[in-house]
This record gives C-alpha cells, structure tokens and sequence, in this order.
C-alpha cells in the first residue's frame, strides 16, 4: 500500500472512531447530533507586518545610492480584506457540546511597501485554506459560547480542490502537519428563528502567507500571520 493511501486509512479510522465514541456518548447521556451547513464572510488582516528590507537588483546584488544600502519599508496596513467561508459542522451535545468543522476559507490581508525615492505601493495578497476547527462549548438559552484550536490547509497554487485533495492524499501525515497552519477561534453564536449566526475571531500561531515580491527594483520574501473576524449564517438538522 501507498504511504498515501496509509494516511487515508488512518485519517479515516481516526474519524470514524471519534464519530463512534462521540455518537455513543451523546447518546448515552440522552443529547443530541446536529449536523449543518454554514456559510458567511472573513474579514481579515495581516498580522505582526513591519520591518524593512534591502532592495535587490536583478542579480541579487543591493541597490546603492551614495554608498549606503537602498531599503524598502513594508508596514501593515489597517484595512481589511473581505473573502467568504462555507463548510459543515456536526455539534455533539446539548448545554455542553463538541462541535468539528470543515470549511473552505478565504483570508487576505493587505501591506504597504514605503521605497526611497519611489512611491509607495499598496499591496493585497489572498490565500485559500480548507480550515478544521474543533471547538468546544456551552449554550446559555439562545446564546453560545465556544473556543478551540484550528488548522488549516493551505490549497495548492492553482487554487484548485482536486489538485489539493490529490496533494495532501499522496503525502504522509507528518508532511501534512508540517505544511499545516495552526490557531485558534472563539466567539459567540446565537439561535434566531432556526438561523444560526456566528461571529468568531479566528488568530494563527504560525506565518500562513508565504510572500514573493520580484521585479526590477525590488525581491524580497517574507511570511505573515493572519487575524481574522468571521462573521456566519447556517442551519442544523
């Protein structure tokens, strides 16, 4: 067998066990399963984006004026960028629940790079994630209240679902978790008349946008960490 297929065989049996145990508790204490679909907005923000770096010619050499180093200047800028998130969640419990999700996400953020001697440049960049929270709560009448740790998935360059499942199904577990995103969500929900809505702060614990800036007068590469406000709208059944 395929070291691929070896991590599906696991993923899938570490699923399907937590499934099990889980059902079977909720069961046992008299709860209930909800399984629903939700869907709303990111509106997200690079995080932590402020330092400088020397502008490289073509051949990787610095750029010099008067003998002194040329730097450019990258500082985060306030605004924030808008992109959707959608996916299913299954909430065991009742007052105290377990609720995992899996969802296709979208976060960009936006930076400014301050050149000497050249105007400044407003830059947006955008990534894709498959996102897998797994959070914890309680329910106090209509309102919910919930936290947990979240990982996410980069998609691949063409953005592409097949292209990604494919990737992640071919490659060891270990080499997943290294590629992995980790974070973290808390927020608060309530219940309106069979809607669900959800407003959510969502931070990574390590870089998720790896960022290649090249042309003429400028190559630099850096990461960022992302914080997120995500505001959903779902059902249960």
């Amino acid at each position: 067998m395929k070291p691929g297929n070896h991590s599906i065989l696991i993923v899938s049996l570490i699923g399907l066990l937590l499934l099990l145990v889980t059902q079977s508790m909720a069961q046992s204490a008299g709860k209930k399963i909800h399984v629903g679909l939700k869907a709303g907005a990111n509106f997200s923000q690079l995080d932590n984006l402020s330092f400088s770096t020397p502008r490289l010619m073509e051949n990787g050499l610095p750029v010099l004026s008067g003998g002194h180093v040329v730097y450019d200047f990258f500082e985060q800028n306030q605004s924030r960028s808008t992109g959707i998130v959608g996916g299913v969640f299954v909430r065991f419990g009742n007052r105290f629940f377990i609720q995992p999700e899996l969802l296709l996400s979208s976060k960009g953020g936006q930076f400014d790079i301050i050149r000497q001697g050249l105007e400044t440049q407003s830059v947006r960049v955008r990534v894709t994630t498959f996102d897998l929270p797994l959070l914890i709560g309680v329910k106090l009448g209509p309102l919910r209240i919930n936290v947990g740790p979240v990982v996410s998935l980069p998609l691949s360059e063409t953005n592409s679902l097949s292209d990604s499942f494919q990737r992640y199904a071919a490659q060891s577990l270990s080499q997943t978790a290294k590629q992995a995103v980790y974070g973290y969500q808390a927020g608060i929900g309530v219940n309106l008349g069979g809607i669900q809505l959800d407003l959510r702060q969502e931070g990574s614990l390590n870089t998720i946008f790896p960022v290649t800036l090249k042309d003429p007068a400028n190559d630099s590469r850096f990461s960022s960490k992302t914080n997120v406000w995500q505001l959903t709208a779902g059902f249960s059944f």
